[in-house]
This record gives structure tokens, C-alpha cells and sequence, in this order.
């Protein structure tokens, strides 16, 4: 199968003419891919699609994505799916069906359009990816059908969209299981007032279990009309406290949630500072 396949430095638009709902670069049973300095935009879907997650290790570092999604939803601007185990070696020399980590980072992309999946669309029990010192606008943290063991970190999420406005979304799954944690820290999110922070809607929020085994939040830096009382949590069965209440339960403690929006001046200072950054930025 496919390994060590570099895509770089390629520009990529108005796709899909003849081969409908295709993408810029695809890539089914392939793993340690690098893709690099492509700019990618006016697509019929996903810019960068991954059919599943064989073997791992791919790095995604310094793409510009926008105006996906044109002829579709349900989708964003880059879609993973992960609905079968594979056996390999490549994560430590040794057989087994867990992949390397994916190391997605220093990207600038904009969910626009139809693609309410978000910035990185991670579906169907997706699985093992490090996302760090992305510029997402319109797209937060995604996971759904079993997915676990993601990390969003270190990046800026401006008006965050994953089906619903809101930060990070764990949905349509119950929480995963102690040790396959999805996790969102360090990372600057942008909301509206009253809009949710995190979507965790399979799971009890006032089972501790299930929301300390399954979730790893904390040091991010939210930034909301209202502060912790503008932002909202939402679990199972229609559960919604604010941010604050959540807070005073012992969960995140150490984020913080600052009343209003920082300017559009402000938001492009930061993206221009972490995306051009020499921070983790190989």
C-alpha cells in the first residue's frame, strides 16, 4: 500500500466537474503521507478526505483551505472517516490495529460554505490525530460514532460551527472510555453570546464518571458576551448548564471565559503570530 506520499505546494480549485463530490488529494489505505503548503479552494467537498485510518502517521502542516463544500453538507473542509481496524506495525515496530498519531498543524482554514463539519471533520470512530496551532474559522473540535483519542490544542477557533456554534462537540456517541480520551486545552475559542462551549450530548453531565473519564478540557481561553454565565454546556437528554456551573461542579477549572470578542485586528494579530511561529512548527 501507499507510504511516504508528499503532496505539496499544489494549487487546487473548481474540482469536481466530472468526478463529483471528489477532493483535492484522497487517500484510502495509505498512511505516512505529507501533505504541505497546499492551497486548496471553490470545491464540491472535502478538501482533503482520509477513507480510513490505516497505519497513521500522516502530517498535515501549512494548507490554506476555503470555499469547500459547495455542492454538499454533512461534511468539512477536511473528513476523516475510521469504520474498520487495521493491523500494522508502524506505530512503535510491533503488529497492532492502533495507528500512528496524524500530526495536523499550522493550517488556515475556513468552513464556509455547506461545511457545517467544521474545519476538521473527524467521522465515524476517527481516531489518533494530534491538532495543533490551526486558524480555524467557522470549525471547532469534532468527533461523533465512537471517535476518540483526538487532541485539539494550541489553536484559535473564531465563531466555531459543528453542527451547532460551539467549541468542542463529542455527539451522537456516549463518552469515550477511560484512556481513549478526546481532549481540547490550550486553545482560544470565539462564541456569540449564549452559544454552547462544549457538546457532549451522549453523555450524563452529572455522572463524573463519564464526563472526567472521557474528556480532558482545561486552559483554554474562551471568549464570549456574558463570560462563564454567556457560555453554554450541553449533555444528554436536553442537559444545558452554563460554563460557570459546569465550572463550580469541578470540572475545567482552570479555563477562563472572558465577557465579549476581541477585535477582527486582534484575531488576525494571534493567527499571524501562531500560524508563521516557530512553535512545534517542523
Amino acid at each position: 500500500q501507499p507510504r511516504f506520499t508528499t503532496f505539496e505546494s499544489n494549487f487546487c480549485y473548481q474540482i469536481g466537474m466530472y468526478q463529483k463530490q471528489s477532493s483535492c488529494f484522497f487517500q484510502a489505505v495509505s498512511a505516512q503521507t505529507r501533505l504541505a503548503k497546499n492551497i486548496a479552494f471553490d470545491l464540491p467537498r472535502a478538501a482533503i478526505n482520509f477513507n480510513d485510518g490505516f497505519g497513521g502517521g500522516c502530517e498535515m502542516v501549512d494548507n490554506l483551505l476555503f470555499n469547500t463544500c459547495r455542492e454538499s453538507s454533512d461534511h468539512g473542509a477536511f473528513n476523516s472517516w475510521d469504520r474498520l481496524p487495521y493491523i500494522t506495525s508502524i506505530r512503535n515496530g510491533k503488529p497492532s490495529t492502533v495507528p500512528a498519531e496524524n500530526d495536523m498543524h499550522h493550517n488556515f482554514i475556513v468552513a464556509n460554505y455547506a461545511a457545517d463539519g467544521g474545519c476538521f471533520d473527524h467521522d465515524d470512530g476517527s481516531a489518533y490525530y494530534d491538532m495543533h496551532h490551526n486558524f480555524c474559522v467557522y470549525g471547532g473540535h469534532k468527533s461523533d460514532f465512537d471517535g476518540h483519542s483526538k487532541i485539539s490544542r494550541n489553536s484559535l477557533h473564531v465563531f466555531p460551527f459543528v453542527y451547532l456554534p460551539v467549541c468542542f462537540s463529542v455527539s451522537t456517541q456516549g463518552p469515550p472510555p477511560k484512556g481513549y480520551a478526546e481532549t481540547y486545552v490550550n486553545n482560544t475559542c470565539i462564541l456569540h453570546a449564549n452559544e454552547a462551549y462544549i457538546n457532549i450530548d451522549g453523555t450524563d453531565l452529572t455522572d463524573f464518571t463519564q464526563v472526567d473519564d472521557g474528556f480532558v478540557v482545561g486552559h483554554n481561553t474562551i471568549y464570549v458576551p456574558g463570560g462563564a454565565d454567556g457560555a453554554m454546556v450541553k449533555g444528554a437528554n436536553d442537559q444545558v448548564v452554563t460554563a460557570k456551573k459546569f465550572k463550580s461542579l469541578g470540572h475545567d477549572e482552570t479555563s477562563k471565559f472572558i465577557d465579549g470578542n476581541p477585535t477582527a485586528d486582534m484575531i488576525l494579530s494571534w493567527a499571524k503570530d501562531m500560524l508563521l511561529g516557530e512553535e512545534e512548527h517542523h
